[in-house]
């Protein structure tokens, strides 16, 4: 009887790249999430963790080519959202708000890309056919992305126990693993107290560092000042001093303010925001009164001037035509409130 061949446990580094190059190039999705990577997005209760997520998703599922100042494919995702926190009528009353920034297409769009699990799904997965009904359904789903809030509704026993800990994070990352897709879990923290948030922040966490390609930290001061940070991203470099801080609109949407440095950000005494580059581009529009402004030459005056990024300007231009400092006759161009055209004074 003729012997079956073995199989080596071992290949050559010639065989590897052979079988590498073989494979599709993996890109990043957004900042350092790269595709088919699993990671984390954690902080404290209602520093705006799932606001974060959903805006991410529906961005990434609608096609967008820039979220939070970050650079997007532009190519529209099969995205599926598995919210396992809150009810079900409360999550869609606020996916609900965050449509009115979509344009209509891509409200077309979203309504083929972006998923929910079942209205009578489990708020909990904690045993065996648990996990494997999750698995299934995202599976089921062909989902390219997949986000969970939360890891808690997860936790069997203490996250405090490193086993525990370990356990719930090796199952999502071998669902990661086993069905190729990006895996963004929402984690709770306890209250910062004006604290840096780090990886300590997570209770056992050198489990979900070892376990996670990516963390981003999402805090809120006890003065309401609102940020996300780059924790760590094992394929990408990251800047954790640096520190993106935001607002949450009326259509429950991150507004990006302004990079700023955690330290400063956590001493900050009051909401009074330092608004010196506000009158800085109110002072220079007034004293062109009669000029009109484009926002390209704008932006390139003050990302200059005033050493603030592109979208900083826009922010900054944004708000102060909401606040009526200043005017936006037609897209694209500025003026001061006190520009004149041949007709006389606008109004």
């Amino acid at each position: 009887m003729k012997k079956e061949k073995e199989t080596k446990g071992y290949v050559s580094f010639k065989e590897m790249l052979i079988e590498f190059k073989k494979r599709p190039k993996i890109e990043f999705l957004w900042s350092g999430i790269r595709e088919k990577s699993f990671g984390i997005v954690f902080g404290p209760s209602k520093s705006g963790k799932t606001i974060f997520c959903e805006n991410l998703a529906m961005s990434l599922a609608v096609g967008k080519n820039e979220f939070f100042g970050k650079k997007l494919s532009g190519i529209p995702r099969k995205v599926m959202f598995i919210g396992l926190e809150e009810f079900w009528e409360n999550r869609v009353e606020r996916n609900v708000k965050q449509l009115a920034v979509l344009n209509e297409e891509e409200v077309k769009v979203l309504n083929e890309n972006y998923l929910y699990q079942a209205i009578d799904y489990s708020k909990y997965i904690h045993q065996k056919e648990e996990w494997l009904k999750l698995k299934n359904t995202i599976k089921e789903s062909k989902a390219e992305i997949v986000f969970i809030d939360s890891i808690t509704r997860m936790n069997h026993g203490s996250l405090e126990d490193s086993k525990t800990a370990e356990e719930i994070m090796q199952r999502l990352r071998g669902i990661c693993y086993d069905l190729g897709v990006t895996l963004i879990c929402v984690h709770h923290t306890p209250k910062m107290y004006d604290k840096p948030i780090t990886m300590d922040s997570i209770k056992g966490s050198s489990v979900f560092a070892q376990e996670s390609d990516f963390a981003i930290g999402v805090n809120k001061t006890s003065k309401n000042y609102r940020y996300i940070k780059n924790v760590f991203f094992r394929y990408s470099s990251c800047d954790d001093e640096v520190v993106r801080e935001f607002e949450i609109t009326d259509d429950v949407w991150l507004d990006y303010s302004e990079d700023n440095y955690e330290d400063k950000l956590l001493m900050k005494s009051d909401r009074r925001r330092n608004n010196s580059n506000r009158t800085t581009i109110i002072e220079y529009l007034n004293k062109n009164s009669s000029m009109t402004h484009k926002t390209k030459d704008l932006v390139n005056y003050f990302s200059d001037g005033l050493g603030i990024q592109e979208r900083q300007v826009k922010s900054y231009l944004k708000k102060l035509v909401n606040e009526k400092e200043i005017l936006n006759p037609k897209h694209g161009e500025y003026v001061s409130m006190y520009y004149k055209e041949d007709d006389g004074e606008r109004k």
